[in-house]
Formats: C-alpha cells, structure tokens, sequence
C-alpha cells in the first residue's frame, strides 16, 4: 500500500525546487528545433476592451448579410465586408465576474461569483500560440495600453503585458548587445538544467503514487518537457539577426486623455511584428482610462463621452484591418485573409455591468464575412424597442435567451488556423453560420 504523499512535497536539488500539481494520494495525508519558415501563415490578435460598447449604438437590430450599419459600425463601413458582428454570446457560469470577468475574457474558465477561487485555464492565443512553437521569434505578444493583461499560460498563470510601444519596437527591431545575448543564453541553459536536475527525483515519486496520480504526473511532466522544447527553440533564436528597424522606436505617451494616441501606436507595433513574421499570435487589452464615464446613467453628457471613447477604439481597429488588407501576401492575397483579428469584452457595457451578450467583432482570417450573427433574437429586439424610445434604459439581458458560448467563436477560430481541436473551455461545438472562405 501507497504511503501518504505530503503536499509540501517538492521536487528538489540544491537551491532549486518545483512545486508538484494537488495529486490525490497527498489527500490522504490530509484525510525540437524550431520549424521552418511557412508561406502564408495563419495569425491571430485578439484585442479586448474591459467596459464594452453602448448597445444601442453598436448591435445592429437585425440578422443576416443586409442588417442596417449602426453609428458605431459606420466607422467600420470602408472594411464592412472583412468583418463579421455577433451578438448574444456569452461565457457560461460568470454572471457575478463583473470587472474580473476580465481575467476570463479569452479564457472562458467559470467565474460565477466575486467570492469564486478563480481557477483559470488557457487564452486563446497561448492555446494558438502552443501549435506554431518555434516557427517565430515570439510564439507570442503580449499587449496592455492600460494595465494588467488578457493572456494565460495552460495552467491558468496570468502573463505579464508590455505597456510601451518602444519596448514592443525595441522587441522587434533592436540587436542586443554580445553581453546580452550572452545573458540570455546562460538564462535559458540554467533552466533547462534546473529541469534535468529533477529529472531523475520525478521517475522516483512515480514509484510512490496511485495510478491516477502517475497519470497527473506523467501530464504535469509533458508539460515540463514543452518547456524545455520552448528554451531550445529560444536559444536558437537568440544569435538570429533582427528584421532591419523602419526608423527610430516611437516616443512613448503617458497621461490621461491619451488613450487613442498610444493605442494607435500600439497597433502600428502590432501591425510591424506581423508583417516583419516575428510572432504571430497577439493580444492586447485596451481603453481603461475611461471607467467612470461608462458608468453614465444615461446622462446625456457622459454618455455621448463614453460613446467618443468607444468610436476611437473603433476608428483604430478598422485602421489596422485596412493596413492589412492592403498588404500583399502570397499570389493576390493580403495579410487579413490569413489574419483573424477579434474584438471582444467581459461585459456587454460597463453601465449595465452584465457579463451576458458580449459585444464581438471578428474581421480577417479566411472567413466569409459581411453579416451580423446573432444568437439571442429577444436581445436585438430590445435593443430595436429602446432604439426607437431613445429616453429607454439600456436594454437589459433577456433571462434564458442568448446561451450560446463565446468559446463556440473561439473553438472556430483554432479549427480555421488548421489546429485540429473538438474543443475549447465552455465550447458546445463551432459557431454556427460562420463559415469558411
């Protein structure tokens, strides 16, 4: 019989130590190299804003390829046919998240209460990320112009963000000196031996485990062994030259009431790691400065305030679909036909604070494009009612209606970048209507 494993158990060698994964048999105690360049590869941004956007003035009020364009949508109206809007999407379970409903965004883990350990799983791009290893400089980006950030690791940890355009072009563009790289191949050396050095003390703690916990383990040490393939491909990277910098790094902006201004130089990074192939999996969390005007109450003045903070996001998103689009990539393509570009949030508005039919745009990528999908029709029609009534509250989420998953969306979007999954986090299957090109 198995003795009682203590959770406090480590795997250790001197100075070095990592924590084991909860294993059932410590309950009882307490009761490669990297790839090839590919032509035309599939890439993905995923741009988040935390406060969403005033329904009345961005869900269309009806379905199907010849819905009316809204005053917020207008803005978008030069790319209309790159970009598709969807509406009554929601992530199950996370109606008490509120504001930390954020950190569920592109996670779609369950969040049902303020009180609720948050046990989160993998963002969308980490989990597209993990599927084109090695193929890039930075399997990833990740992106803040406010604070805090979107993206999490397969075991839930939160991944720290870049808030200043010239560190992102620094990333890009800027040689290290022969004393960094030689930093940061020692760096890359010592963890891949701290994960040799417990190499051995992991197949001895296999002896002393149940089944099912060696199964958890052997799990956990596939995991340990990804990121060692992650510091080879690393440290081959390391000595590769840069891509020539296309002038000087950008002056950072700080200060409030600059929101549009290093956003918008923010996507100029974005659009110059993707088009210079250095990652090809981004996200960015966007516009916080602007929380109390979300919380108009329908005050004309804030409203219309929080409206303009609304239509600046819009304006720059549809400026990066257009610089895309008119980048040329493969035998008459550009880059947004192989670049899915999302624009989502945690709430539907900030007023409202509802975590229920969660604004969506989705432009590029190889979709068919050009239509509003909506799963919650009652909702479009409230919206339609206050529309006409402008003195109308906010239309509220209609109880037992829009119950199809934000992560359907996002499970469509790995199938169509060629990753072979049946599923991601609360998915019940593809997003129905959204269709390949």
């Amino acid at each position: 019989m198995n003795a009682p494993l203590n959770r406090r158990t480590f795997l250790r060698t001197t100075g070095i130590s990592l924590a084991l994964p909860f294993l059932e048999s410590m309950t009882k105690a307490i009761a490669t190299a990297a790839a090839p360049a590919v032509a035309n590869p599939r890439r993905l941004v995923a741009i988040g804003t935390p406060f969403g956007f005033d329904p009345q003035v961005f869900v269309p009020t009806s379905a199907g390829r010849d819905y009316a364009l809204t005053p917020h949508l207008e803005h978008l109206k030069a790319v209309r046919d790159d970009f598709t809007i969807i509406s009554g999407l929601s992530h199950p379970n996370t109606g008490g998240g509120g504001h930390k409903a954020e950190a569920v965004m592109l996670t779609g883990a369950p969040y049902p209460d303020y009180s609720y350990n948050l046990k989160n799983t993998i963002s969308l791009d980490q989990e597209f990320a993990t599927h084109f290893r090695g193929q890039t400089r930075y399997d990833s980006l990740v992106l803040t112009t406010y604070n805090g950030s979107l993206s999490y690791t397969g075991n839930g940890v939160n991944i720290p963000a870049v808030d200043r355009p010239s560190q992102v072009f620094a990333k890009l563009f800027l040689a290290s000196t022969p004393a960094q790289q030689t930093e940061e191949l020692r760096k890359i050396g010592t963890g891949r031996s701290m994960l040799d050095f417990v190499g051995d003390q992991a197949k001895r703690l296999g002896n002393r485990v149940t089944a099912a916990d060696r199964a958890r383990l052997d799990e956990y040490f596939e995991s340990v062994r990804d990121v060692e393939r992650q510091l080879q491909m690393s440290g081959e990277w390391v000595n590769r030259p840069k891509p020539k910098a296309p002038g000087t790094a950008p002056a950072d902006i700080a200060g409030p009431g600059q929101q549009q201004k290093k956003l918008q130089l923010m996507f100029d990074m974005i659009y110059l790691a993707l088009v210079t192939d250095s990652t090809r999996a981004i996200t960015i969390k966007t516009f916080g400065d602007h929380h109390d005007l979300s919380h108009h109450g329908k005050e004309p003045k804030k409203l219309e305030a929080c409206r303009q903070v609304e239509v600046e996001l819009l304006q720059a998103y549809g400026g990066l679909l257009t610089k895309l689009k008119a980048a040329q990539e493969g035998s008459g393509g550009h880059m947004l036909d192989r670049t899915m570009v999302l624009i989502t949030s945690n709430l539907k508005d900030g007023n409202s604070h509802s975590t229920a039919n969660l604004p969506v745009l989705l432009a590029g990528g190889g979709f068919k494009h050009g239509q509003h999908l909506t799963f919650n029709k009652p909702y479009i029609e409230s919206i339609a009612a206050a529309v006409i009534e402008p003195a109308a509250k906010t239309p509220a989420p209609v109880v037992g209606a829009g119950s199809t998953p934000l992560c359907n969306l996002y499970l469509s979007m790995l199938q169509r970048a060629g990753i072979a999954s049946d599923r991601f986090s609360s998915s019940s299957g593809t997003l129905t209507g959204l269709e390949f090109a």
